[in-house]
């Protein structure tokens, strides 16, 4: 009897592989893939394809969020026409990934590329423009290729007035529609770096909005509000605002005004109801929690974290109406603590303006409130409103007519106001001898001024 050659593995391997292959190329057939060119659409189904026409000059791409600037020239598959091109503009385009602000085959084909890279992109009707097109230049269900060379790109930028001061590179998406608040209990891993040199390594559980007693900057702070559970993102942090400004921690060892790098993974956080979803008496509980916070901050010279805590008392309960009497009491007594201590740290801040418009506040809460008065008139010297100021001290004396430190301010009142008064006089005696000279050159014009 004649025995057949036992299948080894690697001829077994060898077999599988060939098969693969040959499926693989007879994919590649069906869906008419050019040379070159690699399917990267999501659904492997063609409707993306790459082909690299120059490597990039770094393994870095760019994250979803990112604002990149390409150039581009835009052809019909069919016949080569040209139909838009940037480099005949003359000036790059500049578009957010992953956004939605361009065609979706261009979301998905940038996404692939590296700093200085150009590639070609082969795009079908369902990642362009459909079955509609873009009339007059795309008809209806083209097939379309775009030449992208990538230049550069930057993070999304999250800052609140959008200068590019905190930006966002996302490395793992999170959870859609899951975003931390105000005082919600952040659970992260943190790492922290300057110029590639890592200063912080470390799991961190704080409440939101008050990072710094963790030796975070602002910048952390407020890039936090835009992550979702479970995303891990770098932040770019820079200028003086919401980096360490000119006191970082000694133990890091930075520079003043040091731009920063933190990559931060969001692992949980207990989510705050909104105050739409408070009922009256939660609004009370939440609005008592942080008067205690703001009180403990400001006792310890913390005037920015104490002045959050008291702005969101005013948050939570400003435009609450309710109709239980006992609540009512409780919300005006809140917020009136809340104006009062956020007209104190404004006039520790020198922002005196922003103090006297709390102040005022107050006092349509409690129209005799002497305190009110008094951090108001105090505000108006500082500004050099004298007579504005003596007047509401004067008030104050109309209620407790003791008031010994009233009684001190209008004095001081009243010198400032003679102080001005001899300035002015002095201007004007001035101003009406150089009028006085100038008249009598009129009369005497040869006449020599020489001694």
């Amino acid at each position: 009897p004649k025995f057949r050659e036992p299948r080894t593995f690697s001829t077994v391997f060898r077999s599988v592989s060939t098969c693969a292959e040959s499926s693989f190329a007879s994919s590649l057939e069906k869906m008419n893939i050019p040379e070159g060119y690699i399917d990267i659409s999501p659904k492997k189904n063609g409707g993306v394809l790459k082909k690299t026409l120059q490597p990039g000059t770094s393994d870095e791409k760019p994250k979803h969020g990112s604002t990149v600037k390409v150039h581009y020239v835009g052809t019909l598959n069919a016949d080569g026409t040209k139909f838009d091109s940037s480099r005949d503009r003359g000036a790059h385009f500049e578009f957010v990934l992953g956004k939605g602000q361009v065609i979706k085959g261009w979301d998905v084909g940038v996404a692939t590329m590296q700093r200085g890279e150009k590639a070609d992109f082969i795009i079908k009707a369902e990642y362009a423009y459909g079955a509609a097109g873009s009339p007059p230049k795309i008809p209806g269900g083209a097939t379309l290729n775009f030449e992208v060379e990538l230049f550069s790109w930057a993070g999304e930028d999250v800052s609140p007035d959008k200068d590019g001061s905190i930006r966002r590179e996302t490395i793992v998406e999170g959870e859609p529609l899951t975003n931390p608040n105000e005082t919600s209990t952040c659970s992260v891993h943190i790492v922290g770096r300057h110029e590639g040199r890592v200063f912080m390594d470390q799991d961190i559980s704080f409440i939101l909005g008050e990072g710094s007693e963790y030796n975070l900057p602002e910048g952390v702070d407020k890039a936090l509000r835009r992550f979702t559970k479970g995303e891990k993102s770098t932040i770019s942090i820079r200028g003086t605002r919401f980096t360490y400004g000119n006191s970082p921690p000694e133990e890091f060892n930075l520079p003043a005004n040091a731009e920063l790098q933190f990559t931060i993974f969001l692992k949980e956080f207990d989510k705050v109801p909104a105050t739409w979803e408070m009922s009256p008496s939660d609004k009370i509980r939440h609005a008592k929690e942080a008067k205690e916070r703001g009180t403990a901050f400001l006792a310890a010279g913390k005037e920015k974290l104490a002045l959050a805590k008291y702005k969101r008392i005013e948050e939570i309960l400003e435009y609450e109406k309710s109709g239980d009497p006992e609540e009512k009491k409780d919300r005006d007594a809140l917020l009136l603590a809340a104006y009062l201590n956020i007209a104190l740290v404004f006039s520790r801040m020198n922002e005196q303006l922003k103090c006297v418009q709390y102040c005022d506040k107050a006092l349509e809460l409690s129209s005799r409130n002497v305190k009110a008065m008094y951090r108001k008139a105090t505000a108006q010297l500082t500004m050099n409103e004298p007579e504005t100021a003596q007047r509401v001290f004067e008030t104050i004396l109309d209620i407790e007519p003791d008031n010994k430190a009233a009684q001190q301010q209008i004095l001081m009142c009243k010198a400032k106001v003679r102080e001005y008064e001899q300035k002015a006089k002095k201007q004007f005696k001035g101003m009406f001898e150089k009028l006085s000279k100038s008249e009598e050159e009129e009369v005497q014009p040869g006449a020599s001024t020489s001694a």
